[in-house]
């Protein structure tokens, strides 16, 4: 006579309450929260998106200088060598045009590179939020730990919605705590090798609101990831999923409204990070690049946040479904 052993997830404390009925949901949250940050998608993260922001930061006393002699000097050298040119081949010149133009400020000015550095980060944050989301939500059905959950909390969507939750609040929290580590390591280059000028009320209420918004993208994509990986339920699977969603959404939403063409990922999130309530078009000289979309429909925050939902809320419905009401096997 055999018997067949099944493998339980080393997660702490029992997860079933005294009398073998469903854990309490603070019991629940303890052992999913271990269970999340035991991953190795956490445990790589932890180790380097702190020494990523570090580097990234500290990359602007690397990159700017204080002294701009040679910057000036250079400026010359090219509006020199720009009348030349005109004059040698017999092009019309505007008197209006001098070497200011052509100068490459070398200084790290706070008041206008901050925001493009924040958005830098948070940007590649959500990045990595996807890719945590799917490990987080996709890692127990790959390895069939998902039965032993099931069997110790039956009711499947407290234990989708406290699974989703907590990978939601963790990219939003490392989001935070990566924004607050960076704004300084820019103070110090703006102090250091730029300048600290226009640091008013109206900046830093920009910037906060800038960075506000990011950290609710992040978790709303980890959420994303997290869904298909469920919807899914096989991690590598998620993975392909999740690249040819977002990079087709272009197509999925062309000619479905006067707005919907242009609402693909990179766009959006151009448009929820943008530090500007809107770039009408005839302001922008963008050309090409991921910020162009948002640009040339002059998409607001709010515009941006939409279309994320509208990436995110389908994919959220079906795995809610598939994970609650199909066998879990």
């Amino acid at each position: 006579m055999s018997t067949e052993s099944v493998a339980v997830p080393v997660t702490g404390p029992a997860t079933t309450a005294p009398g073998g009925g469903p854990p309490p949901w603070r019991r629940l949250v303890r052992a999913e929260l271990r269970r999340v940050l035991a991953t190795r998608a956490a445990r790589v993260g932890a180790a380097l998106i702190p020494l990523g922001v570090l580097a990234f930061g500290l990359s602007k006393l690397l990159l700017h200088d204080a002294d701009t002699t040679a910057a000036h000097r250079r400026a010359e050298e090219r509006f020199r060598q720009f009348q030349a040119d005109a004059l040698e081949f017999d092009l019309p010149t505007d008197p209006a045009v001098t070497a200011r133009h052509f100068f490459d400020d070398p200084r790290y000015l706070m008041e206008s590179l901050s925001f493009a550095d924040l958005r830098t980060l948070i940007t590649a944050l959500a990045a990595v939020a996807v890719v945590f989301g799917i490990f987080g939500g996709g890692t127990d059905w790959s390895s069939r730990v998902m039965l032993t959950l099931s069997t110790a909390e039956p009711r499947r969507f407290r234990l989708f919605g406290t699974r989703a939750l907590l990978v939601t609040a963790l990219a939003m929290g490392v989001t935070a705590v990566a924004g607050a580590l960076l704004v300084p390591l820019l103070l110090l280059a703006a102090a250091t090798r730029g300048s600290t000028a226009g640091l008013d009320g109206t900046y830093w209420s920009v910037l906060g609101s800038q960075y506000a918004r990011g950290v609710v993208l992040v978790g709303l994509l980890a959420l994303l990831g997290h869904a298909l990986a469920v919807l899914t339920r096989r991690t590598s699977f998620a993975l392909t999923v999740a690249f040819l969603y977002l990079a087709s959404a272009d197509r999925i939403f062309a000619g479905r409204g006067p707005r919907l063409a242009e609402y693909d990922m990179d766009g959006l999130v151009f448009a929820v990070l943008n530090e500007k309530p809107v770039i009408p078009l005839e302001e922008s000289d963008c050309i090409a690049g991921p910020g162009c979309e948002s640009v040339h429909v002059d998409l607001t925050a709010a515009d941006g946040f939409v279309g994320v939902l509208l990436h995110l809320l389908p994919v959220l419905a079906l795995a809610v479904w598939r994970s609650t009401r199909t066998d879990i096997g």
